[in-house]
């Protein structure tokens, strides 16, 4: 299937889904790096790279990882300020400049140390804004809180990843 609009891609309306409605910055790390493998994989200037940057930052910021977020929030804003005055259909259906103003306040908040504020990605396309209510709806949108939405990447299962580790190291020796 082709999408003429990128950002009404399911992968992208997902993130928005995760960004939006239980802030799961995990899981929009994740859905939007599969995205990003089918259309541009390896290429760190794309686009999706800032969105996937800003959504990694917010979760460090939660997690009082206040050095990861301020390494991030600067590159997703220069990915995703590029994006906006190159005139991207990346920057198509969402509000850019406000996210681009968030990521700034955010960055600067992370740089005082101040807590934790989520903030949401402004959908000016109907046709997404109706995709991500019917994702919610159908219940494909978890409601996380607590420690399973905070540390989820302590949470989820890293047996293929421990796996892969082992059978690099073995393949050293």
């Amino acid at each position: 299937m082709i999408f003429v609009d990128p950002l009404r891609h399911p992968l992208f309306i997902k993130f928005i889904a995760y960004f939006n409605e239980n802030q799961d910055y995990f899981e929009c790390h994740e859905v939007l790096e599969d995205y990003w493998n089918l259309v541009a994989p390896r290429d760190r200037a794309h686009p999706l790279v800032g969105y996937i940057q800003s959504a990694v930052a917010l979760y460090h910021w939660r997690r009082g990882n206040f050095r990861g977020a301020a390494k991030l929030f600067p590159k997703a804003e220069r990915l995703l300020r590029l994006t906006f005055e190159d005139g991207s259909p990346f920057s198509d259906g969402v509000d850019l400049p406000a996210f681009l103003r968030n990521i700034r306040k955010a960055a600067d908040a992370v740089e005082d140390g101040l807590p934790f504020v989520a903030f949401p990605i402004r959908v000016t396309d109907s046709a997404i804004r109706d995709a991500v209510s019917e994702l919610v709806q159908n219940g494909a949108i978890p409601d996380l809180t607590g420690a399973r939405l905070i540390h989820k990447h302590m949470l989820r299962d890293r047996g293929h990843i421990l796996s892969g580790n082992e059978k690099r190291r073995s393949s050293r020796h």
